[in-house]
């Protein structure tokens, strides 16, 4: 009998539910839409600012200079090995140049370096910012690029020989490329570690390494994780946040110091945080809209049927029934909205981030039941109000209104 007078009830009034019905779902394809929009710009956004740099830097534990070459493969057997993208050592000398007799740092490191099979790293992988005129150095040989600024004080170009000294140690280089980089790698020249290794009197050894590490976005307000649960450090240590990624290097690396580069991720955080902010501002507008909607138009109807709620509840019913027929009413009218304007939203969120964004957003079915189920949610609870407001006199004073 229950599903019967619901069905009767859905089939009457046409226009105002369809009302209803109209306002969920435009309020579930703006928040569908945004939503989708929010997951595919931070994946976008995080990818994009992570391809500034490196961010993680592991320095030598106090009381040693430098660390040995041969420790490095063990970075990549942490629990987020996969998530390191790239890394690249550095031994920077101040050593005296020449044609030109300068002073200025030369800087050891890898380029293309087979760290493991099937993985080679090196700086042009940690600072992919940095644009060279000619190439990189190859692996092993006796190579250099040069600062843009270096160069012009050293008079060299690509083609030349570069000479450095130091102390009683002297290498040659030929120059096969000059670096542009707006910043300190002007001024400086960069070559195969090993050779600086040698030059230093230290081969096999670095002073630092960069680690460029996929991760999500974190800031800087970091827990010690020797005061977390056992819970939480579970989950931290499982997420692939910079700070439990350093915390991983430095449980293989003891030796060594692994810190946050927070110039990349406390920027990455900061504007995935706003623009995150913004745009569930925005849905939320957008379910407001709908409630107001879905209450206007359930008011009416609950005014509209005030004489046959009163008779249902003088011949028996009990009003907490009476309330929940016409809620399930609003919960069924939720459910087509948020399903109608979920599928809306999908298509409208691709739309959005391919012309205003120039995103690509990926098709997430897996928001439909998320939209069905908040067009459910904001339809019962714009229409509770009005329903008990309405019904919440005794049966005389219901029937009294509603053939006065």
């Amino acid at each position: 009998m229950y599903l019967r007078l619901l069905a009767e009830s859905l089939r009457r009034g046409t226009r105002r539910k369809l009302l209803a019905i109209s306002a969920v779902a435009l309020g579930t394809l703006g928040a569908t839409a945004l939503s989708e929009v929010v997951l595919a710009s931070g994946d976008r956004l995080a990818s994009e600012m992570s391809s500034y740099g490196a961010n993680v830097e592991v320095v030598p534990a106090a009381g040693r200079e430098t660390l040995p070459v041969a420790g490095l493969a063990k970075i990549r057997t942490i629990f987020w090995k996969n998530n390191i993208a790239a890394l690249a050592p550095l031994y920077p000398l101040r050593v005296r140049f020449s044609p030109g007799e300068v002073v200025a740092p030369l800087v050891g490191t890898w380029f293309d370096h087979p760290l493991e099979p099937g993985y080679r790293t090196g700086l042009p992988a940690t600072r992919p910012t940095l644009r060279v005129t000619g190439r990189w150095p190859h692996e092993g040989a006796a190579e250099a690029v040069v600062g843009e600024r270096l160069a012009r004080r050293l008079w060299i170009a690509p083609g030349g020989t570069l000479a450095a000294s130091l102390g009683g140690r002297a290498a040659s280089f030929q120059v096969v490329g000059l670096l542009t980089s707006g910043g300190e790698e002007d001024d400086e020249a960069f070559v195969p570690l090993a050779a600086v290794g040698e030059l230093a009197g230290q081969p096999g050894r670095f002073t630092r390494v960069e680690v460029f590490a996929l991760t999500n976005p974190e800031t800087q307000n970091v827990r010690d994780p020797k005061k977390m649960s056992a819970k939480e450090y579970d989950a931290w240590y499982c997420t692939a946040y910079p700070s439990s990624v350093a915390f991983q290097i430095h449980e293989v690396l003891p030796e060594a110091d692994a810190r946050i580069v927070y110039g990349v991720t406390g920027a990455t955080a900061d504007v995935l945080g706003r623009l995150t902010g913004v745009l569930l501002a925005l849905a939320v507008v957008a379910l407001a809209g709908a409630a107001v909607g879905v209450t206007a138009a359930m008011t009416a109807t609950v005014l509209e049927r005030r004489l046959e709620a009163g008779l249902l509840v003088a011949i028996g019913a009990a009003r907490h029934r009476v309330v929940l027929f016409f809620l399930s009413e609003a919960a069924l009218l939720g459910l087509l909205g948020g399903a109608v304007g979920g599928l809306a939203g999908l298509a409208a969120g691709r739309l959005l981030g391919s012309q205003v964004l120039g995103l690509a957003v990926p098709w997430m079915p897996i928001l439909l039941p998320f939209a069905a189920l908040l067009g459910l949610a904001v339809a019962t609870l714009a229409s509770l109000a009005p329903v008990l407001r309405a019904l919440g006199r005794y049966p005389a004073a219901i029937l009294k209104r509603a053939t006065a």
